[in-house]
């Protein structure tokens, strides 16, 4: 009688569990798998515990400007970048919880252009739904997310279930098994040139202040995560053509320096970078792949000579990875 009474209930509740199995595995399958243009975690995830010198965080300025492969070649610092396209920072701030569950870095630099984005952008869905499933992609969705897109991310089979008429076996065995570690670490190269670049630069609106203040507490809580963890911070401009106005910038350095954090504007540095505007930017915003190029060698040495960064101890394997990827990228095709 007592095996009776709770074969029901124990059936029920194997049923429940191997349905949430399978509506787990179908929207693991069925989500197009993501390697570039940001919110890119399977590699990084596949990155050697505890081998990366900096993580790089921030938009798609972010992506398409650093490429850390030139940054090793150039210095020998590890690196990667974490960015989404148009992430906030209410976004970048459980990016970095999650983050910093595999990695320690030696710094973290968060390029600054989410202080002029609004709450919400276009991107919810790629930047929180490419998230590791747990408690820190439950923060982002119920803080940093859409209400409307929240159902979406909870339960991605509601996102992509339409794809099972184009889904094809290699694709879902790609996004069900493992990320192996990557070539761009989280680089997006971009070819060609803006047509009209010589016209700028162009300037950027700020934000109404509500939208900045809301910003500025979610820049103090990745700023509090950073310290917590002895990690130091530093928010940095890129030199863009797409620009935020001069006294928009000052203040934020000023509140910058208020919750102790390090900031670097090179917004207006393109020249003493090497940056030629005609040639190197791929619009007013980002830089093409030779445009990054330069700024990453750029960069490295800021990293090394200007804040102190010096390459961490690498075991053997990951060291000879390094040195491979540089290899492959610099190789002159037939």
């Amino acid at each position: 009688m007592r095996t009776s009474k709770w074969r029901e209930p124990i059936f029920a509740l194997l049923f429940l569990i191997l349905a949430a199995l399978l509506i787990g595995l179908l929207s693991l399958a069925f989500r197009p798998v993501r390697v570039d243009y940001g919110a890119v975690w399977g590699p990084y995830l596949a990155e050697p515990r505890d081998s990366l010198d900096y993580l790089y965080l921030g938009s798609s300025y972010a992506y398409c400007d650093v490429d850390p492969v030139e940054i090793y070649d150039e210095t020998g610092l590890t690196g990667y970048v974490l960015a989404g396209p148009e992430q906030t920072l209410s976004q970048t701030y459980w990016y970095l919880r999650e983050a910093f569950k595999t990695q320690k870095p030696s710094l973290a630099v968060l390029e600054g252009s989410a202080l002029a984005f609004q709450q919400y952008q276009s991107y919810t869905q790629v930047n929180v739904g490419y998230m590791p499933a747990g408690l820190n992609q439950l923060g982002a969705i119920f803080t940093a997310s859409e209400p409307e897109l929240r159902t979406g991310l909870l339960f991605p089979l509601y996102f992509y279930h339409s794809r099972w008429k184009e889904l094809t076996v290699s694709e879902a065995a790609d996004a069900l098994l493992p990320s192996e570690t990557d070539t761009l670490k989280g680089f997006t190269p971009v070819n060609g040139v803006f047509a009209q670049i010589a016209d700028g630069p162009f300037t950027r609106a700020p934000q109404p202040e509500e939208v900045y203040d809301e910003n500025l507490v979610w820049l103090a809580k990745i700023a509090d995560l950073c310290e917590k963890h002895g990690i130091p911070l530093a928010l940095v401009f890129h030199p863009t053509y797409s620009q935020l106005p001069a006294d928009t910038r000052e203040r934020i350095a000023a509140d910058a320096a208020e919750l102790g954090i390090s900031f670097f504007d090179w917004t207006e540095e393109s020249q003493s970078i090497g940056i030629t505007p005609t040639l190197h930017y791929y619009d007013p915003g980002h830089l093409n792949q030779e445009g990054a190029a330069i700024f990453s060698a750029w960069l490295g040495n800021f990293l090394t000579d200007e804040l102190g960064l010096s390459p961490r101890a690498q075991t053997a394997e990951n060291a000879s990875a390094w040195k491979w990827t540089v290899q492959e990228r610099h190789m002159v095709p037939d």
